[in-house]
């Protein structure tokens, strides 16, 4: 294999170290206000546990799963379902170009696969 003299590979590696440094910054947030807690049972026994936020603030609990719910549910829905809706208006605009001789079979078959992109996307909701 021949290296790319247009630097793709560099530029590949540097992406990727940037999404892992800005995951480590965006977890340094959770590092720093876990806490391990001791549990005591009915039986006289305990355990500990990582709790993810202090025990003694009853408003940072509310924040982190407000935020939790939008970064890891609502923000990717929302990202998915603009691109599926783009997906299947560009197959659906595609279909009333198409040459040939099968032109109304193929037109059907791009609205299929536009009607299957948007009933896929109301099923991720």
């Amino acid at each position: 294999m021949d290296v790319q003299a247009s630097g793709a590979l560099l530029w590949t590696c540097v992406k990727a170290v940037g999404i892992w440094v800005i995951s480590v910054l965006l977890a340094v947030p959770e590092a720093v206000f876990s806490e391990v807690a001791r549990i005591d049972s009915l039986d006289n026994s305990s355990f500990a546990a990582c709790i993810p936020y202090p025990q003694t603030d009853e408003l940072h609990p509310k924040i982190h799963s407000v935020l939790i719910f939008l970064v890891y549910f609502l923000i990717p829905l929302t990202i998915i379902s603009i691109y599926y809706y783009h997906i299947a208006k560009t197959l659906i605009k595609s279909a009333h170009n198409l040459p040939g001789e099968y032109n109304e079979h193929t037109k059907k078959q791009v609205s299929l696969k536009g009607c299957w992109l948007s009933l896929g996307c109301v099923c991720v909701i």
